[in-house]
């Protein structure tokens, strides 16, 4: 598990009110450290435990970790570091955030615990090169490589396991025997040990796991001490946790940790994409869900989240899907509930069950409605599958996190032009214009929308015309309720459609453009309040449904996930 590619900057934010809940802070951290913006992390976090003397042990871990990241740039600017070093100094720090975040999440607030200082810099390059060439010309090439890093998974001669990891192992995993905080001493390792032989037999790659023996048992184990345990074991994943019976009669409490150990501290996903010629295209991507995280529920029902991830890691999606389909997080598992959701739509596109991905999309914004990359991923499903308005919606989302992104702005306003508003489908492929070069087909479609317009508003006009002849038209009525929806004239829409109700109470069109204009204007409550009108004068949602080429009736998943839009 080794990604290179570099986080997007999907978002920024002003900086917290120190009076912000921990939930929203850590979200909010969790989010800027994704997106790699780990200076603006360090100083949310020193912001809101600075406020309160009950977070002094943890804010003193921020202030060091913030030391560390501006030791880290000042040597990347003056050039006193490799770009290969610096990297693993930025990663270091954003590990240690994380940690912090992980503690404050559990409560911990005086973990026992410093971290360690960066790793010594290299010799500046010039140095450096003048050092390689007497080491080459002394016959020392092979020590010298030696002395690089290495980046792969390599076990080496200090790593306390029960039994070493086979050369062959495509795939290591390690485990520690979980620590008892109260109670009885219990192994529920020895369940995922024996869970892990029973799994890797149906693995379609070599895989292997081992168990660490020098634990001690009264040493609080870290998220770094995990990283550095797994490093020196060669191990791609390792799994570490707690258990807690307080008396017999009691019922274990088992936390279960686990980390994916790779240069990067979060996972790489798909972010979806289309071609010129609508061909969907995936582009690698790192996601703000971190590699690893703390799971509550029994350790089977883990089991099946941390099997599925290993299946997907290891190439085998049929059984990723497998297993992850039978998965349900904890409520309180708020990453698990993103990495299943993510993971499993991911693996569905991989196998071509794109409807499965797009429903797993659904229920993962159902818990998570505005996280980007699953939104800008199921607009992509949407506009693929006609329902333009919901990919405009999606697509919305997103922008709100990154609003001047050329490529889903202008995705946007091909959906707005195919579900005819007009307005809005210019004001989007203008703004594209002036954020890059545009090309023939981005001129092809702005003189499309502006000769659409151009017709609209002409037809708007006789109809207003037919209506001063005659005001009692309802045809003119309903097509000037149509020409100011393509226009962006939602309450003309409205108020037009309300014309026609007056005289003919049962008229469906005039429902419908009504909840089309509200919804479009991101009124979802006027929107359902019509939706009632409708079925009170014996109009069923259903109905209108056959006739809108939307999710019209806004379904508790739609009310969720609908966008504020502002009136053109």
């Amino acid at each position: 598990m080794h990604h290179n590619t570099a986080c997007s900057t999907l978002y920024k934010k002003t900086y917290i009110n120190p009076c912000m809940d921990n939930a929203q802070l850590i979200t909010d951290v969790k989010e800027l450290l994704g997106n790699a913006e780990t200076e603006k992390a360090l100083n949310r976090l020193a912001e809101f435990l600075g406020s309160d003397p009950k977070y002094k042990q943890l804010n003193r871990l921020v202030l060091q970790a913030r030391a560390q990241f501006q030791k880290a740039q000042r040597d990347e600017l003056q050039g006193l570091v490799s770009g290969e070093q610096s990297k693993l100094n930025y990663n270091q720090v954003t590990r240690q955030a994380l940690q912090i975040v992980e503690w404050l999440e559990e409560g911990n607030l005086r973990p026992e615990t410093s971290f360690p200082p960066p790793p010594p810099r290299r010799w500046p390059m010039a140095l450096g090169a003048v050092i390689l060439l007497m080491v080459l010309a002394g016959g020392g090439y092979w020590w010298f490589q030696r002395q690089e890093p290495d980046l792969e998974t390599t076990q080496t001669a200090d790593c306390p396991i029960d039994e070493a990891f086979p050369e062959s192992s495509e795939f290591n995993i390690l485990l520690r025997p979980f620590q008892t905080v109260a109670g009885e001493e219990q192994k529920p390792h020895l369940i995922i040990a024996k869970k892990l032989d029973d799994f890797i037999k149906g693995l379609k790659i070599d895989c292997d796991f081992g168990t660490l023996t020098d634990v001690d048992p009264d040493s609080f184990f870290t998220d770094a001490d995990a990283d550095t345990a797994a490093i020196r074991c060669g191990a791609n994943l390792i799994i570490w946790g707690t258990v807690e019976k307080p008396a017999p009669s009691d019922s274990s409490t088992i936390q279960m940790n686990y980390k994916f150990v790779s240069q990067d501290s979060f996972v790489k996903l798909s972010k979806l994409e289309l071609t010129g010629g609508s061909e969907l295209v995936k582009v690698n991507t790192l996601s703000n869900i971190p590699t690893g995280t703390t799971l509550t529920q029994s350790i089977f029902e883990s089991i099946k989240l941390l099997f599925g991830l290993i299946a997907h890691e290891t190439g085998d999606r049929s059984t990723a899907i497998e297993m992850l389909e039978g998965y349900e997080p904890a409520p309180e598992d708020t990453t698990a509930h993103l990495l299943k959701g993510m993971v499993l739509a991911e693996d569905y596109m991989a196998n071509n069950q794109d409807e499965k991905a797009w429903e797993s999309y659904n229920q993962l914004l159902e818990v998570h409605p505005e996280y980007p990359l699953a939104r800008n991923n199921r607009g992509i499903l949407n506009y693929q599958k006609g329902n333009y308005e919901d990919a405009a919606e999606d697509f919305s989302v997103f922008l709100k996190k990154d609003s001047t992104n050329a490529e889903v702005l202008e995705i946007r306003g091909s959906a707005y032009l195919k579900a005819d508003q007009l307005k809005k489908a210019r004001l989007d492929l203008q703004k594209v214009k002036e954020l890059r070069v545009p090309d023939r087909e981005l001129n092809r479609k702005i003189e499309e929308v502006d000769k659409k317009i151009e017709e609209e508003e002409k037809t708007k006009a006789s109809a207003e015309a037919e209506i001063r002849a005659n005001p009692n038209n309802l045809a003119a009525w309903n097509q000037k309720a149509i020409s100011s929806q393509k226009l962006g004239d939602y309450k003309e829409a409205a108020r037009a459609s309300e014309v026609i109700l007056r005289q003919d109470p049962d008229n469906v069109n005039a429902y419908l453009q009504i909840i089309k204009a509200y919804r479009s204007a991101g009124d979802t409550i006027q929107a359902e309040k019509a939706i009632q009108r409708a079925e009170a004068a014996g109009i069923s949602r259903s109905r209108l449904n056959q006739m809108a080429p939307l999710d019209i009736t806004l379904s508790p998943r739609r009310t969720n996930t609908i966008i504020p839009l502002k009136k053109n």
